[in-house]
């Protein structure tokens, strides 16, 4: 995840040197059903449930067969099964205000940041506020999709889980929101437009500025209760 290096420091006076640590960054080829799909840059951990998470987050899969990680290339098996779907989601959840401060308030404890201001994180939580993972890596989407996949490889229902995640919000992040069930997607950040629009549309609850107990709902009002 991180590893050290020699870095020359300047002070605003004097130039010394420094260990410094810094992020580690693994290109991975993507492949679903053996066909080629892109090369990402990620973290090396929870490779097999970036696998999951991605492939049904992006839409590709809806129902994963296998999972294979030789070296720098991710072979993901399974099924895009077609749906009937309504445009909403189908579980009408409720979340009453002491879950929304007690997952506001949890204590993040983003170590990899911490030393090298190289990450992003998310978590997900369930509707009574507690942990149930927690993933750093240095691109957000690929946090996102890794505690996704964690969710999915451990037999949790999505629709009854919600994200918490750094940086804003993009129409991306609710994009995989609604390939993959989840109905809630908290920040300290705002979201996009584009974002707000797709939420609404699909029934998704969105609060940003999630800091020291406050926060701002942008869509979905009915799904919280006061």
């Amino acid at each position: 995840m991180i590893k050290k290096i020699k870095v020359k420091k300047f002070n605003g006076k004097d130039f010394y040197d420094v260990e410094d640590c810094i992020a580690v960054e693994e290109i991975y080829n993507i492949f679903i059903n053996g066909e080629f799909v892109k090369f990402l840059s990620l973290s090396p951990n929870f490779l097999n449930e970036f696998a999951v998470g991605f492939a049904i987050s992006e839409g590709f899969l809806n129902k994963i067969d296998k999972v294979e990680v030789d070296k720098n290339n991710i072979y993901i098996f399974g099924e895009k099964i077609n749906k009937i779907k309504s445009n909403k989601n189908n579980k009408e959840i409720k979340i009453d205000i002491e879950t929304l401060r007690k997952i506001i308030s949890y204590k993040i404890k983003a170590k990899y940041w911490e030393i090298t201001g190289s990450f992003h994180w998310a978590s997900i939580f369930d509707l009574k506020g507690n942990n149930i993972i927690f993933v750093e890596d240095i691109g957000r989407y690929n946090a996102i999709d890794k505690v996704i996949g964690y969710a999915i490889l451990n037999n949790y229902n999505l629709n009854e889980l919600i994200l918490k995640c750094s940086g804003r919000i993009p129409y991306e992040i609710v994009k995989k929101a609604i390939n993959s069930g989840l109905n809630v997607i908290i920040s300290k950040s705002p979201p996009t437009d584009k974002a707000i629009n797709l939420a609404e549309k699909n029934n998704i609850l969105l609060i940003g500025f999630a800091r020291n107990g406050k926060f701002n709902i942008y869509t979905s009002e009915e799904i919280w209760e006061k």
